[in-house]
């Protein structure tokens, strides 16, 4: 009766503590949940979206489950190699066999003249055996006494590095997304004001225009052309718009934030690098982590003999010490593979055939890298290439502008013109600013080509 107390008490004091560690870590969990949720003192820059979207990505994690199951498959492997003790423990009821056919206890029989017959009967014995086996492989599968990295552990490392070259590059593919993400998020943002500074451009156009026909200075055709322009412009600022909203629902959903089409994000994208990297920056690691070669050296070692040491100790107690018995037993045992219709010959040469199969791919992915990284080298170069003329006409459109407005303060010049020369200063900052985001979304590319070799953004 007083255990039965004792163990109620333990009982209610368990779930006492359960019920004290749950309302701990409620407050906890909705104080991060808060945390993460809450409005920031400051926006968030490219570096602060990475750090929170490596994190928060699933992707991610998987892999790095991915990794630390192969760590224990490598741990496992390395144990098969290593000396095997097992114990054992029996104990004995009784013994004998049966006089007939189906019987399981059979205490014998009578013959017809009343004379009873045993000849084999089953009697109870009491016997305990206790026993302890030990095996060890001297030479098995390639492995020379558990010292040596056997073919069976070095697939199963190589394995592991290529789940850890695996999450690599997922990292690399959260960085380049968000990064996409960022720069056309805040690129939209930034030409907003562009836009709707064309757009009232264009009304006022439309409006000069119009009157200068009521003065009969433009014809009809002249007012539909500044119509046309001015729907095309709210139209492109729509879009804009609309581009720069589903930028910050995209990049909240990917970070894990409350869904927000008005995300607090920084207005500044990051350099371009300077110097750009080098070829052999980016082409400097290469996906040689496989274990189709470790499978196929594994298989080859099973063609030759084996060689165990098999070692084993048993103890026989009848519950009478004249009765006990030891007996160890110590042996070299060699297994030796005779005839098996050729199925391990055959197996060995499908992995061989694996092996080279994994071979071609991977010169195949390094090919892949190398025309990627070429193209993207070469689109870098032409959009550097327009970045520079279109920073040599934004510089003269800017003069222009300034020319025009001195002289309409002077009154001598046309608001039209004044008005076109501007809408052509922005169509340039436009195209400028535009063509500078696709760069920097190719430089991360590029990044993400190398698989994290060469680091623009850490």
């Amino acid at each position: 009766m007083t255990k039965s107390i004792l163990h109620q008490d333990r009982s209610s004091n368990n779930v006492a503590a359960g019920l004290a560690a749950l309302l701990f870590i409620l407050p906890c969990t909705s104080e991060a949940q808060y945390a993460l949720e809450a409005p920031r003192s400051h926006p968030l820059t490219l570096h602060d979206c990475i750090a929170i979207a490596l994190g928060e990505s699933p992707a991610l994690e998987a892999s790095r489950f991915d990794v630390f199951s192969a760590a224990q498959e490598v741990r496992a492997a390395q144990g098969k190699v290593l000396p095997l003790l097992t114990g054992s423990a029996e104990y004995e009821v009784f013994s004998g066999s049966p006089t007939s056919k189906f019987s399981v206890v059979n205490l014998g029989s009578v013959t017809p003249s009343g004379v009873v017959v045993s000849p084999k009967t089953v009697g109870w014995t009491g016997i305990e055996q206790y026993g302890a086996h030990l095996k060890y492989g001297l030479f098995n599968d390639g492995s020379i006494l558990g010292l040596n990295d056997a073919p069976a552990i070095a697939e199963k490392k190589a394995k592991k590095q290529a789940l850890a070259w695996t999450v690599n590059l997922t990292r690399e593919d959260v960085i380049y997304r968000i990064t996409d993400e960022f720069v056309a998020t805040v690129s939209a943002r930034n030409r907003m004001g562009l836009a709707e500074r064309r757009v009232a451009l264009l009304d006022q156009s439309v409006t000069i225009t119009q009157e200068q026909q009521k003065q009969g200075l433009k014809l009809p055709i002249d007012v539909k052309v500044a119509k046309e322009q001015s729907s095309a412009a709210q139209t492109l600022l729509t879009l804009l718009r609309e581009q720069a909203v589903a930028g910050s629902l995209g990049l909240s959903k990917t970070l894990g934030l409350s869904s927000s089409s008005k995300l607090s994000l920084t207005n500044t994208l990051p350099d371009p690098p300077d110097p750009p990297p080098t070829t052999g920056q980016l082409l400097g690691a290469c996906l040689n982590h496989h274990h189709a070669k470790q499978d196929y050296r594994l298989e080859r070692f099973r063609l030759y003999p084996s060689v165990f040491l098999d070692g084993s100790a048993t103890e026989i107690d009848e519950f009478d010490p004249s009765n006990s018995a030891s007996v160890f037993v110590g042996a070299i045992a060699i297994s030796v593979p005779i005839f098996d219709f050729g199925t391990q010959l055959a197996t060995t040469r499908s992995k061989l055939m694996k092996y080279k199969a994994e071979q071609a791919r991977l010169f195949s992915t390094a090919d892949d890298v190398n025309y990627e990284v070429l193209k993207t080298y070469q689109t870098i170069y032409t959009l550097t290439q327009h970045i520079l003329d279109l920073q040599g006409d934004v510089s003269k459109a800017e003069r222009d502008v300034q020319v025009i407005q001195a002289q309409q303060q002077q009154g001598i010049a046309e608001p039209l013109i004044a008005i076109e020369k501007e809408l052509h200063l922005i169509a340039k900052q436009d195209e400028l600013h535009g063509i500078e985001a696709r760069r920097l979304t190719l430089y991360a590319r590029l990044q993400k080509a190398a698989g994290g070799a060469w680091k623009w953004i850490p």
